[in-house]
């Protein structure tokens, strides 16, 4: 059953769970960690929203298999050795 988050509402890793709709501006607090929205739709805002179907650390074949589909996968990372203090670093 997918489960509709408030749109505003930043998440924590903890709060995670698969087939949740999500968009990508709710996910930025968590970093170091693979996430994958199924079914992902661009928003007018230019945000992105879709099914949370992967967290994790990006190595099993749970990650993978996605990237086999059809469907449209948008895979979701903050590196945190990029933000530091509330602040994003760019090369």
């Amino acid at each position: 059953m997918l489960k509709n988050v408030e749109k505003e509402k930043k998440l924590s890793f903890n709060e995670l769970q698969e087939h949740m709709i999500v968009r990508t501006s709710q996910l930025e607090n968590i970093f170091d960690t693979y996430m994958l929205l199924l079914n992902s739709t661009l928003l007018a805002d230019g945000d992105v929203e879709g099914e949370l179907v992967y967290f994790g650390d990006g190595k099993s074949t749970d990650y993978t298999k996605w990237f086999k589909t059809n469907a449209t996968i948008t895979p979701v990372y903050f590196d945190s050795a990029e933000y530091i203090d509330g602040v994003t670093f760019d090369e």
